[in-house]
């Protein structure tokens, strides 16, 4: 049995042993009172720590633990001693390096056991921050060199790799290929904290067109490789243009050009070829290009024939070889439009009685030939044709205009047709109009007033004839037979107008021909012939008449003295007064080929000593056709109102005869009217052409 006093023994026991048990604990007492601070130098890769309230006479040394935290996998584990040297003052620092941690690339967990208590000493961030990387390989498609820029999108997170030890390269690989594959397209390089662009080459790499994977990866000094990001380029030809041309030279040719400008590859370029096809996907013709301008320009041409003159839309690709021999299809081909345009078609009534057909923008590849305006005349729904106008308009021109007399009243349709170089004809365009009464205008004789007085004109379709030969039908003069003509020089315009007598009126009111002339070159002189010397230059002011001085006055050529001495020649010249005659421009030599240009170009304006100088053909008419006593008046004129028929157009020559002259062969003239050398010709048969 218990006493009250053995309970209270064991009690007092009990407390003692308790008292015990706190007072002999002094390990957990100095463990309690360690602290401890960390430091993470990521761009060292170094970590240094600090111990503190260590006592090394009663704790001669503890162990340096460091973890991997994505796992608490122990990584390095090291015995440290302390002693009065390295732990002053309670006090111990010791550094965690990436050395020691056989560069692995990971956060880590630091502690310190002393005794049996531990401390946590902090966590070691030693890892890559992969996903603050970013990768661009920029540059042309074509290029073989690329830039490649390594950047940090985190402006706050200052350090991507920790360490020294920053070595990374790049690599390559066709998209859909393998990453096994990958060939190095910048080679080891040390990463900078702050970026890095440089310049890199794709000559490592498999001549493969398309999308390109690159990866950016960071090489331990231990050989472990991590990728830390990726991005895709582009690896295909580049051009500034690819395109199809047609020029006049071209069309001319019956041919249009493809041009494939400023073309780059990455593994260079052998040839390019061209292929063809047509609206249905057929290839209808390929043709290899010419290089030009040091490769610049890859060139051809190409005939309607090889396309056998068929009409479509084709659509033209380009097959680049590279130096490899590997080809590749651009992306984008050209579009060759080869199809006729019909363009804008519009008739228009003149006041003249004559419709304008006038066609813009139509056009035939190769040109067109011919243009044939084919009129219809509407009754109902039936259509009777009424006349075709052929005409061969100028290769490239845009708008083509050709007038057409109004003949008729009604309701008409005109079918617009060209034709090409080879032959074949088009359809283009057409239109409906109709005509009335008032639009067929006048035909046949008006009187009409000009400057104050009334004439009497002839009309053909509502044209003002400026020639009434044909007309009038007139007989050349002779002895047997006299014309009734009144002549009227107007000196300031340098026009000549011839009036026919009208029985009707008694009065010389028919205008019949105008004839644009060169008088004398002093054009001040107000004078008659009283000043008429052999060095004059004015032709007299007066009334005339046609070979009236009593001696042979009509010369089909005359020989005439210049003021300096020298001696020319004048073909039909008839006189009128004094030394004054009508003739023809007079020239050094009989010869009918030593006009000079300058002097027939000056026709309609003062030019002579005096004389008429005219075309051959005016001259000719005037001796012709004039009688002996025929009236001349001499006016000083108006040049705003050179006569009722207006000033007769002029020809512009560059060669050395009167494109009127009949003497000069029609094929001669018509040769130097195509090459331009002359605006125009009078035919043998006295057909204008070209004024």
């Amino acid at each position: 049995m218990k006493t009250k006093a053995n309970v209270g023994k064991h009690i007092f026991t009990i407390c003692a042993l308790f008292f015990c048990m706190f007072a002999l604990s002094p390990a957990t007492v100095q463990a309690a009172e360690i602290t401890s601070t960390i430091s993470v130098d990521r761009a060292a890769g170094k970590s240094v720590y600090t111990l503190k309230e260590l006592d090394p006479d009663k704790t001669s040394s503890f162990s340096l633990i460091v973890e991997r935290k994505s796992d608490s996998k122990e990584v390095m584990k090291k015995e440290i001693s302390l002693t009065k040297e390295n732990c002053v003052n309670g006090t111990y620092t010791g550094d965690i390096t990436l050395d020691s941690l056989n560069n692995e690339y990971a956060v880590f967990t630091a502690k310190a056991k002393i005794g049996d208590q531990t401390v946590t000493l902090g966590d070691l961030d030693y890892s890559i921050h992969n996903t603050h990387f970013a990768l661009n390989v920029s540059g042309k498609t074509s290029a073989l060199s690329r830039t490649i820029s390594i950047s940090n999108t985190d402006a706050t997170d200052t350090v991507l790799i920790p360490g020294n030890s920053k070595s990374i390269y790049v690599a390559a690989w066709p998209e859909g290929s393998d990453e096994s594959t990958a060939a190095v397209i910048l080679p080891k390089t040390e990463y900078s904290e702050s970026g890095l662009t440089t310049k890199a080459s794709l000559a490592s790499t498999t001549n493969t067109y398309g999308n390109w994977n690159a990866k950016l990866v960071f090489e331990s000094a231990g050989g472990t490789a991590q990728t830390l990001a990726t991005t895709t380029y582009s690896v295909e030809p580049t051009w500034s243009s690819f395109e199809v041309t047609k020029t006049a030279a071209l069309e001319k040719k019956k041919k249009f050009a493809i041009s494939l400008n400023n073309l780059k590859n990455v593994y260079g370029v052998s040839k390019v070829k061209y292929r063809i096809y047509n609206s249905q996907g057929k290839k209808v013709a390929a043709i290899t290009a010419t290089p030009k301008n040091s490769g610049k320009l890859y060139y051809a041409e190409v005939t309607y024939k090889k396309l056998k003159y068929a009409f479509d839309n084709y659509t033209v690709k380009a097959t680049v070889t590279d130096v490899k021999g590997k080809s590749f299809v651009l992306n984008a081909p050209a579009v060759a439009d080869i199809m006729p345009k019909g363009g804008t078609f519009s008739v228009t009534k003149t006041s003249n009685a004559k419709c304008a057909y006038t066609l813009e923008d139509a056009y035939i590849p190769g040109n067109i030939k011919k243009l044939e305006f084919v009129v219809y005349k509407m009754d109902g729904s039936k259509a009777k044709k009424q006349d075709t106008y052929v005409i061969k308009p100028k290769a490239g021109k845009k708008i083509i205009t050709y007038k057409a007399a109004n003949v008729d009243k009604g309701k008409f349709k005109v079918i617009v047709n060209g034709y090409t170089a080879w032959g074949k004809k088009v359809y283009l365009n057409e239109e409906t109009y109709r005509l009335r009464k008032k639009d067929l205008g006048k035909n046949g004789w008006f009187y009409e007033k000009y400057a104050g007085k009334k004439y009497k004109f002839y009309y053909v379709n509502n044209v003002k004839q400026t020639d009434l030969t044909d007309v009038l039908n007139l007989e050349k003069s002779s002895s047997t037979h006299t014309n009734k003509f009144y002549i009227e020089i107007n000196r300031a315009a340098s026009a000549v107008t011839i009036y026919y007598y009208n029985e009707e009126t008694g009065k010389y009111d028919i205008p019949v021909k105008t004839c644009s002339v060169s008088v004398g070159a002093d054009t001040w002189t107000n004078a008659g012939t009283s000043g008429l010397h052999e060095h004059s230059s004015y032709t007299p002011l007066g009334t005339y008449s046609i070979c009236t001085n009593g001696q042979s006055v009509k010369y089909t050529l005359k020989p005439m003295h210049e003021p300096d001495g020298s001696t020319v020649y004048a073909r039909w010249a008839t006189h009128f007064v004094g030394n004054v005659y009508f003739h023809a421009i007079a020239v050094g030599a009989q010869s009918h080929y030593s006009l000079p240009a300058s002097t027939f170009n000056r026709l309609g304006s003062p030019a002579s000593a005096g004389c008429i100088r005219m075309t051959v053909a005016d001259a000719k008419w005037i001796y012709d056709y004039t009688s002996t006593g025929n009236t001349v008046k001499v006016n000083k004129g108006n040049s705003k109102k050179p006569g009722p028929l207006g000033k007769a157009p002029t020809i512009t020559s560059n060669v050395n005869y009167d494109p009127t002259d009949p003497a000069v062969p029609d094929s001669r003239k018509k040769a130097d009217y195509k090459a331009k050398r002359i605006s125009g010709y009078m035919t043998k048969k006295g057909v204008k052409v070209g004024y």
